[in-house]
């Protein structure tokens, strides 16, 4: 949730949302789909036999003199023809009371004097059965994030053996294939590697062989190229410069789920032999909805209209592949 904006006669509420993918690897045993299993997973959530206890789960539980990040799904609901699901999960923040638990958690978490203690975001999925699930996820800053959401359907996953991989992919308007294919000439790039996966994924070589000669956690990389004009007035080519670029290019092309893994990354290049210099933020390239809602009594939305409104802008967006912000 962003901002309110009045507008006669009603007033409405904004909310910012991105989108991603899920894959998902099954276990032998019981193979399925990547929207399959999610499915099995959103249902196993609806499950009434699920504990509430258990519906708690800390990010943070193994990090040693780091702040608990618990995270608790506060509902799933399946459209009925399991197409569709809208959700909220809450970061519960450290201020809460520790007495939350049982079977009546989610009812004590919702009740209105508890919700100062809570921030959350809200998605819905669209589960593709020809093609990976997506999910439209609102952008929260104070509260649960992609990769959290990530993190609690994974859990669910491996502790009640649905699938054993979960994966997301964050939707990125940057073509990687074309900008790699045009990029003439590099001027500067800066990257910063997100060190909680420093042993995690397949790393592009430069960086893994800068982090394991240095035994530095964190890789961040500034690099300035000095800008030479030739005698016809073209800036001289940087080549080795531009083949760096081509390989990180190269590596999110691969897999676009690498993008997660970064904090930081820009870049300030030339295409084909256009004197035109572009600074590209590839973090600020995801795809991006900005949905309005129509507020009740002026202080929160109706959640008819809500997922109304949100159905409609996600309908549209996997239809055309554009959003109401391009």
């Amino acid at each position: 949730m962003i901002n309110v904006t009045s507008a006669m006669p009603t007033n409405y509420i904004k909310f910012e949302f991105n989108y991603a993918s899920f894959s998902l690897k099954a276990y032998k045993e019981s193979p399925g789909t990547s929207s399959t299993l999610l499915r099995n997973i959103i249902k196993k959530l609806n499950d009434s036999s699920f504990k509430g206890e258990e519906r708690i789960i800390n990010k943070h539980e193994n990090r040693k003199d780091t702040l608990e990040r618990r995270l608790v799904m506060i509902s799933s609901r399946l459209e009925p023809r399991a197409t569709m699901c809208f959700g909220k999960i809450a970061l519960i923040k450290n201020k809460a009371p520790k007495i939350w638990g049982g079977e009546d958690l989610i009812e004590e978490i919702e009740k209105p004097e508890n919700k100062r203690f809570i921030e959350v975001t809200n998605y819905v999925i669209y589960f593709e059965e020809n093609g990976n699930p997506t999910i439209m996820h609102e952008f929260n800053n104070e509260g649960p994030r992609l990769s959290d959401i990530e993190f609690y359907l994974r859990q669910i996953a491996s502790n009640f053996k649905i699938a054993k991989a979960v994966k997301s992919i964050l939707h990125i308007k940057t073509d990687y294939e074309q900008l790699g294919k045009n990029l003439r000439n590099i001027f500067s790039i800066k990257v910063k590697v997100k060190s909680a996966f420093n042993n995690r994924y397949e790393w592009l070589k430069t960086l893994k062989n800068l982090n394991d000669d240095s035994g530095y956690r964190d890789v961040r990389l500034e690099f300035f190229y000095k800008r030479v004009k030739e005698e016809d007035g073209k800036y001289a080519r940087n080549i080795m410069g531009t083949d760096f670029a081509r390989n990180i290019l190269g590596w999110l092309k691969k897999d676009r789920g690498n993008i997660k893994y970064l904090d930081d990354l820009k870049m300030e290049y030339q295409v084909g032999d256009d004197e035109q210099i572009v600074d590209l933020d590839f973090l600020k390239e995801k795809v991006v909805s900005i949905v309005s809602v129509p507020l009740k009594d002026d202080k929160s939305s109706d959640q008819k209209d809500f997922r109304s409104v949100v159905a409609n802008e996600f309908s549209h967006y996997l239809s055309t592949g554009t959003t109401t912000i391009n």
